[in-house]
């Protein structure tokens, strides 16, 4: 029976207690409904980049950012599926927090692995290994241990011990052991990634809609694998200690909150100076000072610059338009946009 050893420090309840404020004032904060879908898709962005390129990835957050707008990039085939498959996976998962749908199972963890490696690894994609691997300096459990460490890690997480701690805890533990276990032949840590902000998300912790918590790991690479790795260094008792690696945990998710704060904190002063102004996208912002800088622009500009899909870019513009911020002039291919007085009013 899965058994987690760890002690609940100051240092963990102090934090916890931070990002439950922090998360409180994001329930509260009003922002305009464009804004909040642009930090979503820019959340996501970072996030599929982050929890990839921990694993390799070396596609870069713009490469990244025009793949998911469906744009063609010369990259190899498997950084660019790699990313295409995160988005899968967190759309998957989305559908399932919306839904509640699915508890927790080995068939959930196995369908996103799958997704994770489709088209990538097929013959190992949502399949327990069944060799023997290394990871670093780490040596996960063997191969025939697996099914049993994950039916009691399941079961655990049905009734997960000990009681009555924050879920931003459970989520922590279950993070550390999946990563532990290491039961596939690929893409554990981006299973585990993606399992985790599942777990936050229907214990009411929807990071996806603020931060991505895969940058903090994705900053210090060392970092996030040398805490994970202290569980085995500090033993207790034979057993891993968890105490380290849940500060660390605990920690780098209020970091990034807070990071997200002070960047929604920003905008809202900004957004109060703007009471006579219509608000805009940080996306049709560049647009209008793109046009502003060049006197004149025609879609084929604006798709090359917005970092998002035909569709998007086209929308984005419509809208400088029906503000009167941008003038359209001429027709079909032919048609170009300038600046108006009110969209030059607006830029001082």
């Amino acid at each position: 029976m899965f058994n987690p050893h760890f002690q609940i420090t100051p240092k963990i309840t102090k934090n916890i207690e931070a990002i439950g404020a922090i998360f409180g004032y994001f329930s509260a904060v009003q922002l305009p409904d464009g804004y909040k879908k642009e930090l979503i898709s820019k959340v996501t962005a970072e996030t599929i980049h982050a929890s990839t390129a921990i694993e390799g990835n070396t596609l870069t957050q713009s490469q990244v950012n025009e793949v998911l707008a469906g744009k063609k990039i010369h990259a190899q085939e498997q950084d660019i599926q790699e990313i295409l498959n995160y988005n899968n996976a967190l759309d998957y998962i989305e559908s399932l927090h919306k839904n509640k749908t699915k508890a927790i199972s080995e068939d959930l963890i196995k369908k996103i692995n799958g997704i994770v490696l489709q088209d990538i690894k097929n013959h190992a994609a949502g399949i327990y290994r069944t060799g023997k691997v290394i990871v670093g300096d780490y040596i996960p459990p063997e191969h025939t241990e697996i099914a049993v460490l994950m039916h009691e890690f399941t079961q655990w997480f049905q009734n997960p011990t000990p009681q009555n701690l924050s879920p931003i805890l459970y989520t922590g533990i279950a993070h550390y052991q999946l990563v532990a276990i290491h039961p596939f032949e690929d893409g554990n840590g981006r299973t585990t990634r993606i399992l985790t902000t599942l777990m936050l998300m229907r214990s009411g912790y929807d990071m996806t809609r603020y931060f991505a918590l895969e940058s903090y790991y994705n900053r210090n690479r060392k970092a996030y694998y040398e805490a994970l790795n202290s569980a085995d260094k500090y033993q207790v008792d034979g057993q891993p200690d968890l105490t380290r690696w849940l500060e660390y945990y605990v920690e780098g998710m209020l970091i990034e909150a807070e990071r997200s704060k002070s960047r929604i904190e920003e905008l809202s002063q900004k957004s109060k100076m703007m009471t006579e102004k219509q608000w805009i996208s940080d996306t049709q912002l560049a647009l209008l000072k793109f046009t502003f800088e060049k006197e004149t622009a025609k879609n084929a500009d604006y798709l090359q610059i917005s970092g998002l899909s035909r569709k998007g870019t086209y929308n984005a513009v419509n809208k400088l338009v029906a503000l009167e911020l941008l003038q359209r002039k001429g027709e079909n291919k032919g048609a170009f946009y300038t600046v108006t007085e009110k969209g030059l009013e607006y830029l001082r």
